[in-house]
Order: structure tokens, then C-alpha cells, then sequence
């Protein structure tokens, strides 16, 4: 596992495609924070559909800016589609999990050293730990639409661009119909609407909506990918 974490954490680096989504994590965490009194809910819903959107884009990023020879040594290297479909899960995760730290740990690390009016009421454990299932989900969602859009599936970057930015506006038009289960839209809306200080179950609700859609899409790219060759 360490091996893959290194080969996506090399290609990530020597292609630089993870900058400009990163750059932008780190412009909008700062710009949500930068007024003070923040309701903890409305502001952890707002970041978690910011998860999403910036998830999508640096895992298609990432996938696309890898170079096809490499891609293919990899696949081959690892023993297949199946396999590589692992190591796209992976880094899924591993984006997730990233954006998942910086959402949290800047308006946090803001409350520890003494900001004492960033959140209004005072942001409660109950509140992180329902922000950082939501981050997480949405993320994974996210990381998901990206894959499904990468290379060897659509190999034209620009149409894989207005891909994933149909899919992320398909997703924010079904929520209404679908309700508690619509994905992040569904996790904002119940995160806003929760007590301070709890994990509800339309926020749990909402997270499994958003990993059964992740699991849906990204067997679905393994199988595009296998037909694509």
C-alpha cells in the first residue's frame, strides 16, 4: 500500500495537476473563515459541497495528467484493470482525506490559538465529527465523478472537464427529489439543519447516500475502463 501511496504522491508531484485544486482548497477555506461568528453547521455544509466539487478535480486532474505509457506500465505492473482500480480508489481516499484535514484543521486551528468568536454557538465535538463524515463522503463522491471521467475512459481533456461539471450539476438537480438520500446537497441540508453539537441520523443518512453513489461510479469506470481497452 505504502508502494502506490508513493506512486501517487511521485506522479502527483512531478506532473503538478494536484496545484491549481489544492491552491484553490486552500483560497476558499481561507475565504470561509475570514469572518467571524460563523455558525459551525451552515459553515461544515458549505465546505463539504466545496469537497466535492474540488475532489472531483484533483483526482481527474491527477489521473489525466499522468502520462499513457506510464499509466499503462502501471496497470500491467499491477495485474490489471481490477487492480488499478484500486489504486484510483486509493487516491480517492487520499484526496478525501486531505481535503477533509485542511477544512477542518484551519478553522480549528484558528479556534485553538485563541480566535475566540470564529464559530457562534461554539463549535462542539459533535459538530467535528459530523463534519468530518460529511467531508469525507462528499469528498469520496467527488474523487469518484473524477475517476469516472479519467483516462482511458474520455482521453479529450476538455470533454472530460464538461463531464465532470455535468455530473457535479446533475447531482445538485436530483437532490430535491431525492431527499435524505441526495448525496452532498442532502448532507449540507442536514448538517445546517442539525443541533449544535450532534450527529443526526439524516447526517449519517446522507454520508451513506453519498459512499453507495461513490461505490456505484466507481464500478462503473472499472468496467468503462475495460471496454475502452
Amino acid at each position: 500500500m505504502s508502494a502506490r501511496l508513493r506512486y501517487l504522491a511521485l506522479t502527483a508531484a512531478r506532473t503538478r495537476a494536484a496545484l491549481p485544486p489544492l491552491a484553490a482548497t486552500l483560497f476558499l477555506v481561507i475565504g470561509v473563515y475570514a469572518y467571524r461568528d460563523n455558525d459551525p453547521g451552515s459553515s461544515f455544509g458549505v465546505t463539504s459541497l466545496m469537497a466535492c466539487g474540488l475532489a472531483a478535480w484533483a483526482v481527474g486532474a491527477v489521473l489525466a495528467g499522468e502520462p499513457d505509457a506510464q499509466s499503462d506500465m502501471a496497470t500491467t505492473a499491477l495485474g490489471g484493470r481490477g487492480a488499478r482500480a484500486g489504486l484510483e480508489v486509493m487516491l480517492v481516499l487520499a484526496v478525501a482525506a486531505l481535503l477533509t484535514v485542511v477544512f477542518l484543521a484551519y478553522p480549528l486551528g484558528l479556534v485553538a490559538v485563541g480566535v475566540g468568536d470564529e464559530f457562534d454557538p461554539v463549535v462542539r465535538a459533535g459538530d467535528v465529527v459530523a463534519a468530518g463524515l460529511g467531508h469525507l463522503a462528499c469528498a469520496a463522491l467527488g474523487g469518484a465523478v473524477g475517476v469516472l471521467f479519467a483516462p482511458p475512459r474520455l482521453t479529450r481533456r476538455a470533454t472530460a472537464i464538461a463531464a465532470v461539471i455535468a455530473a457535479l450539476l446533475a447531482l445538485v438537480a436530483v437532490s430535491a427529489a431525492l431527499g435524505p438520500v441526495g448525496g452532498p446537497v442532502a448532507f449540507a441540508q442536514a448538517e445546517t439543519d442539525a443541533p449544535a453539537g450532534t450527529v443526526t441520523g439524516a447526517v449519517l443518512v446522507a454520508c451513506a447516500s453519498c459512499l453507495v453513489l461513490a461505490g456505484a461510479l466507481v464500478a462503473g469506470a472499472t468496467r468503462w475502463a475495460a471496454r475502452s481497452g
